[in-house]
């Protein structure tokens, strides 16, 4: 343990140095000093025995060789080359497929050196083992108490935020400017039937604003022929079509070159037609803020009102590099949900709560509001990937040169949580949404390849980022399997580790510090009653005793359906069984 440690200082250390000098200097230390220090390191580790004594030489080679390391990454980081710019730049416009493909099989490859790593390391180091569980521990309960201090601080503001007259403050705070905008709703559908969309089209036509200042674009897809599926729908927009500015109702083709289906290249589809019935009512484009939904988004009555509020009151040389969000609850079916799909809905709506009060690299979700110049600048949404909304985000990331923020203004909307048809269809159609979500895996090599090609961008600001979702994609099929399985490998695998007082003592440390952790759920156990619907009155003692110690599943969910997805869809991508967007199913129970 102690040498891996020591070669990470090194490396740490001398990368952080490396920086230092470029910035003091704006030159950078050579790659083949970096490579000269490794080769040191080596020989001291295998030869050095003659010089220093064991273990000291392996102690100052291992520093060596990850000051080397250090030394060379900064140097690929920062001036996209190790050693030749024109012939690895040739090499790479050569072996652009492969490229490709290496970077699609690296989040996998990172994910299952740590999956496996308490097998392989137990062998070896099993004494490391049982540290990096401890250090895994650490982590956890810090982000535990991160979570459940921040979400609070989240449901507060949420609290506030939707007992505001936003419509009224947005008159007072802009009398002359907030009457120069429109809102267009994107609100993509493909199966779903008028008892769940109906509520998200009565949402946006009740809401607290100017009537005549909203429009609602409904994009319908040819594939599922929409003339005879959602004849009642089509019906129910034209009763409404008077109520608002316009309702623009599309259907977007089936197999366009350059597209897979999904909701971002049917919302590509309703912003072209939107532009020209703007054009036609000469509504110039920087003055319309487009705010996207999926198809059982119910908005609170304050939501547009408080997102044109929230837009203008940033100031104006940011608000147009910037989307702004709500708060996501899915509270539209929340009863009518098993206990498990209760739990990763709460977890979902909670973790994305504290990222917006914690996190200053918050990633497009669900729903964003933002200007359509802005949006028609980045160009779209990306046509051939299943995850559209983290890909619209690392594309108006690089766009606007590591600039774009996701705002929140925490005025909540309301989703479906998952619900099928009967209880195995559920649990399939929660799996299956949830490694779509984790397969947003599949923008890395666009995240890696502009990285180096983004020269405009600060280092340390586009470094963070990819440092971030290297990690944020790697802990995710990793780290709660880590911490509840890693230990039992060690001593099936290495005897001799049961005779260290470190056996014995590591359960011991770890249980209390998990223990601490879990002290956190019952700010989510709090924030839960106070945002979930009351629950049905018809209910009897023993369904509403279970809503109640529902929370008891919260570790068998982390280890099992809130995990395994994200090791399924790294591994398809990684060896290369691409998914295609899939549409969770929307059910409602009369």
């Amino acid at each position: 343990m102690r040498f891996i440690l020591i070669f990470l200082i090194g490396m740490i250390s001398f990368f952080y140095i490396g920086g230092l000098i470029k910035h003091l200097t704006h030159k950078t230390l050579p790659s083949m000093l970096g490579f000269t220090l490794v080769f040191v390191g080596l020989i001291l580790m295998i030869f050095g025995q003659s010089l220093i004594n064991y273990p000291l030489n392996i102690l100052i080679g291992c520093f060596t060789l990850g000051s080397g390391f250090g030394v060379v990454i900064f140097h690929l980081l920062s001036n996209t080359y190790l050693i030749s710019k024109k012939f690895e730049s040739e090499f790479a416009r050569k072996h652009e497929h492969g490229i490709e493909r290496f970077l699609e099989i690296l989040p996998g490859a990172l994910m299952w050196i740590v999956l496996s790593s308490p097998i392989w390391l137990s062998l070896t180091a099993p004494f490391a083992v049982a540290y990096l569980i401890i250090i895994a521990d650490i982590y956890w309960l810090f982000n535990a108490l991160k979570i459940s201090i921040t979400m609070f601080i989240g449901y507060r503001r949420m609290k506030w935020a939707e007992a505001q007259p936003w419509f009224n403050k947005l008159q007072e705070d802009f009398p002359d400017q907030w009457d120069d905008y429109y809102h267009l709703i994107l609100l993509p559908i493909y199966n779903e039937g008028l008892e769940v969309v109906g509520s998200s089209f009565d949402a946006v036509i009740n809401s607290d604003y100017d009537n005549e200042k909203i429009f609602l674009a409904v994009g319908f897809e040819e594939r599922v022929n929409p003339k005879v599926k959602h004849v009642e729908t089509f019906e129910y927009l034209e009763k409404l079509n008077s109520k608002i500015g316009g309702i623009f109702t599309t259907i977007h083709p089936a197999g366009l070159p350059g597209e897979i289906p999904g909701p971002g290249t049917n919302r590509n589809w309703m912003v072209k037609n939107a532009i020209e019935e703007f054009k036609k009512r000469g509504i110039k484009l920087e003055q319309v803020i487009v705010t996207t939904l999926d198809s059982d988004f119910v908005l609170h009555k304050e939501f547009l009102a408080g997102a044109i509020h929230k837009y203008l009151s940033t100031p104006q040389e940011k608000r147009d590099k910037c989307s702004f969000t709500g708060v996501f609850l899915y509270n539209n079916n929340y009863w009518q949900t098993p206990a498990p799909m209760r739990l990763i809905a709460s977890g979902t709506a909670f973790w994305q709560i504290s990222e917006q009060v914690s996190s200053d690299k918050y990633i497009n979700y669900a729903s964003l509001s933002i200007n359509m110049r802005s949006l028609l600048d980045i160009g779209l949404w990306i046509p051939d990937k299943v995850n559209d909304d983290s890909g619209f985000f690392w594309k108006a990331y690089y766009h606007f040169k590591g600039e774009y923020k996701v705002i929140p203004h925490y005025i909540p909307l309301s989703a479906d949580a998952v619900l099928d048809i009967n209880l195995p269809k559920t649990f399939q159609n929660q799996y299956l949404q949830l490694k779509r979500w984790a397969y947003g895996v599949e923008h890395i090599p666009f995240i890696i390849k502009k990285y180096f090609s983004s020269s405009d961008i600060d280092f340390w600001n586009k470094t963070s980022y990819l440092i971030f979702i290297l990690w944020s994609y790697t802990k995710w099929g990793t780290l709660a399997l880590f911490i509840t399985f890693a230990g039992l490998f060690i001593p099936l695998l290495n005897p001799n580790y049961q005779s260290s007082a470190l056996s014995i003592n590591q359960p011991i440390v770890s249980s209390w510090i998990l223990t601490i952790a879990f002290v956190g759920l019952f700010t989510t156990i709090y924030v839960h009653e106070k945002t979930v619907p009351p629950r049905p009155k018809e209910w009897g003692f023993l369904t509403r005793l279970w809503s109640y110690l529902q929370w008891l599943l919260v570790p068998l969910v982390l280890v099992t359906i809130g995990t395994i997805p994200a090791i399924d869809a790294q591994t398809s991508l990684m060896f290369g069984k691409y998914l295609e967007y899939r549409t969770t199913n929307k059910a409602r129970k009369a």
